[in-house]
């Protein structure tokens, strides 16, 4: 039964982790095209569209019965959804559309080298929180990436402030996000299409007042509308992904655990830095090729190190489970 319970789970981790790679990949590839190809320049509203999709879908298939929605969710009082929801709607929010806006400003290979910086801030707020536990092993192999990351900062020629701070202050959202998002699933009992229906709706909230306050005039004068009916497929196929990226990230987080999937996303920084190569004449320097390479060894040694703490940590379990018995036993000779 345990043998068939971590299958399971591995199968589910596989999946996911799959469909998080592929759809987060190709929205990433969509954005920077829509962003920097298109006249369509307006990351705020482009970042709403996955998650207005998937609160509609999640909403249609709560609707017609296909998933179910627990009813103690929907009983949640304004207090307790404003404290322990509106944050990750707020997070998530801010990570797209912080995210987004720093297309303008740097090229799609640096953009991912500097999405590396995750992992050590989720790091240090899963073990701050106590939601994971510190690994000397864990702690230097990212150590190693943020070293990397800084070398491949030093030797991009596209670099520049704005865009630095942009996907930085995305990169501290979403490390917020995620252990946030960790602890409603985890500890609040949350399913994954629970998560999409009671989060997206804040979410929107935060992307609307955004978007109203710094696209909305622009936007009108000049007729993103007319923008959007002349290209309807490009802003479907963004809905579509970003709606998938963000189920599948659930589907990481509930099986794996939010650390794992900032480890995934370098995965697909590889992808993307290949093809902001080849498609967009991304400029590689010597020092941050070394410094890719640096991040990809300290990537896999995380790897390692990572499953290493996953089996000290069920041995320990395995222990304490057996204490009580050998205890337990012992007594009984005492009494014999």
């Amino acid at each position: 039964m345990k043998a068939a319970s971590t299958t399971s789970m591995v199968w589910s981790i596989v999946f996911y982790g799959a469909g998080y790679l592929a759809s987060a990949a190709g929205i990433i590839m969509l954005n920077k095209y829509i962003l920097s190809v298109t006249p369509f320049h307006f990351p705020i509203v482009l970042s709403s569209l996955g998650v207005a999709f998937g609160w509609v879908m999640t909403a249609l298939l709560y609707k017609f019965n296909v998933i179910e929605l627990g009813k103690d969710k929907f009983e949640m009082g304004l207090k307790e959804y404003v404290m322990v929801v509106s944050p990750i709607g707020f997070f998530q929010a801010t990570t797209l559309a912080a995210g987004n806006t720093a297309y303008f400003y740097l090229s799609l290979s640096f953009l991912q080298m500097c999405k590396a910086m995750g992992p050590v801030v989720l790091f240090a707020l899963l073990t701050g929180m106590g939601l994971d536990r510190f690994n000397t092993r864990v702690f230097l192999s990212i150590l190693v990436i943020v070293v990397g990351t800084l070398m491949a900062a030093w030797g991009d020629v596209s670099f520049t402030a704005v865009g630095f701070t942009c996907i930085l202050v995305a990169e501290l959202s979403e490390a917020a996000k995620s252990a946030w998002m960790q602890f409603l699933l985890a500890n609040k009992s949350f399913s994954m299409w629970e998560g999409l229906y009671f989060i997206s709706p804040a979410s929107l909230f935060f992307l609307f007042v955004a978007s109203a306050a710094l696209e909305f005039q622009d936007m009108v004068d000049k007729d993103a509308w007319g923008m959007v009916k002349g290209q309807p497929h490009l802003f479907a196929l963004a809905g579509c992904l970003g709606f998938f990226t963000n189920l599948c990230s659930l589907g990481v987080i509930k099986a794996a655990g939010s650390l794992t999937l900032k480890v995934l996303s370098m995965s697909r920084s590889v992808l993307l830095i290949l093809y902001g190569m080849a498609v967009y004449h991304d400029v590689v320097t010597v020092v941050e090729a070394i410094g890719y390479g640096i991040v990809l060894v300290g990537f896999f040694w995380y790897n390692f190190a990572k499953i290493a703490q996953k089996e000290q940590e069920a041995k320990e379990r395995e222990a304490l489970e057996k204490e009580p018995l050998l205890s337990g036993s012992s007594s009984e000779k005492s009494a014999a």
